[in-house]
């Protein structure tokens, strides 16, 4: 091969040497750039996921303090009435010790007692109300535990209404006296267990995460 030749090839290897290099630069910083991308990307998604789950974790947080807040107002609006039942009780109950009191004494006069026990039946009517209210934001166990405080206010409402018809007709009404004041003596102890268990439960509703 003469040095012209020589010469050709030497530029020709020298420029393909050069075009390899180039070729292989840029592949090299594409692929480090696509790597670039998807890391970004990457990182781009990671932080969509950790808003999203941010958002959600605040979103369940208020809906649990909500939650909370409503079954709170709740056992407090059904143990208002519930107390309000029980103070009416006891005031006719009192009524009727004053109107058995007064039997046989022609210069007393007998308490009214219808009175009373209509807006008796009224106020218990309005805690049916409550009650409804009241299960749909409890559980089972409290359910049960709000239907056996109803049922203590139911006997007690109709011990001492019966109490009241003993009076009225004549008949022997101690029976229904101790009656009632045992009934009585039961809601308290009732509404003591229950107040005592919704405490409980609306603690332990908010430790909950």
């Amino acid at each position: 091969m003469d040095q012209g030749a020589a010469a050709i090839w030497a530029a020709g290897i020298g420029v393909g040497g050069v075009v390899v290099t180039a070729g292989m630069g840029w592949y090299a910083a594409r692929k480090a750039a696509a790597a670039q991308m998807t890391a970004a990307q990457e990182t781009a998604a990671a932080q969509v996921e950790a808003a999203l789950a941010g958002v959600r974790a605040q979103f369940l947080a208020q809906r649990q303090e909500t939650m909370w807040q409503v079954r709170r107002e709740a056992y407090i609006a059904f143990l208002g009435q519930v107390e309000a039942v029980r103070v009416e009780v006891v005031d006719l109950a009192h009524l009727c010790g004053e109107a058995i009191d007064t039997m046989g004494r022609s210069s007393s006069t007998a308490p009214d007692l219808d009175r009373p026990r209509d807006q008796l039946a009224e106020t218990f009517k309005n805690l049916w109300l409550r009650d409804a209210a009241l299960r749909l934001s409890v559980d089972v166990e409290q359910a049960e535990q709000t239907e056996q405080l109803r049922l203590l206010i139911m006997e007690a409402v109709e011990d001492v209404s019966e109490l009241v018809n003993m009076i009225y007709t004549g008949r022997q009404f101690r029976a229904a006296r101790r009656r009632s004041q045992t009934s009585i003596d039961a809601l308290n102890e009732g509404i003591v267990e229950w107040t005592r268990n919704a405490r409980w439960h609306l603690g332990a509703a908010s430790q909950e995460p």
